[in-house]
């Protein structure tokens, strides 16, 4: 089980796709959502660059979980225990 030990950076404990995915999903559609508002001409706020920061790391963090689970056959181990 010690190798079970999910780091830092995993949130789903049994090792879920569909909240890795969502979080990917939100991620890419805000991400999309603020270039296409920087792109607009409009000034930028520090609101935009927030939310694009934040965007950018549920993309991140969903990657790191579905990449993480995958290795090894961790997400079947995970599902035993």
């Amino acid at each position: 089980m010690s190798d079970l030990r999910r780091p830092w950076f995993t949130l789903t404990k049994t090792g879920a796709v569909v909240p890795a995915v969502f979080e990917v999903l939100i991620g890419l559609f805000g991400l999309v959502v603020q270039v296409l508002n920087i792109a607009s001409g409009v000034p930028v706020q520090a609101l935009t660059v927030i939310i694009l920061i934040v965007a950018v790391l549920l993309v991140a963090q969903g990657v790191a979980d579905l990449v993480w689970w995958s290795k090894d056959g961790r997400r079947a181990r995970a599902r035993q225990v």
